[in-house]
């Protein structure tokens, strides 16, 4: 019965546990929109963080029971130092990302400055203010490009930011 018991339990903390982990790696696209993880890189981080974590607690409580509570309590120390850390890498990435955005945008408007009949300038302003997730000034370059380029796709595009105003 005891086998029985350290089993089923390091069965659910290795599932739970790996879980968290290919969760926190996920973080990366699903929230910050920061490239994608592959599948084959969730599954190996996954599997290699099952075996391990259901392996050494198997081993922890059919050994040392006593310090069983202790081992568990290192390993999700061990995970949420790891959370905070790509958290915080998540973070400083996305504040780059933004700057270069906005460096960007300020290059751009230099540009428009000397040449206010390029459409593409317009069109790649439009884009980046909307990933800054700033609709109005996304909707007004967008104005511009269909204005300075008057196709159906530029038209469904300043029809698409008006819905989402």
């Amino acid at each position: 019965m005891r086998l029985l018991q350290i089993l089923v339990f390091a069965t659910i903390f290795a599932l739970a546990y790996s879980w968290v982990l290919v969760w926190i790696l996920e973080r990366r696209e699903k929230v910050y929109g920061q490239g994608a993880l592959s599948f084959s890189d969730a599954f190996l981080a996954g599997s290699v963080s099952l075996l391990f974590v259901y392996i050494s607690n198997i081993l922890v409580l059919a050994m040392w029971p006593g310090k069983a509570a202790s081992f568990n309590v290192l390993l999700v120390t061990a995970l949420a130092g790891f959370c905070l850390y790509k958290e915080s890498a998540y973070k400083l990435e996305a504040k780059k990302i933004e700057h270069r955005r906005r460096a960007e945008i300020r290059l751009l408007q230099i540009y428009i400055a000397k040449d206010p009949a390029n459409a593409a300038y317009f069109g790649r302003l439009c884009r980046l203010y909307e990933k800054l997730g700033d609709k109005k000034q996304a909707l007004e370059a967008a104005r511009m490009v269909a204005t300075l380029e008057p196709t159906e796709r530029n038209r469904c595009r300043v029809k698409e930011l008006q819905e989402d105003l």
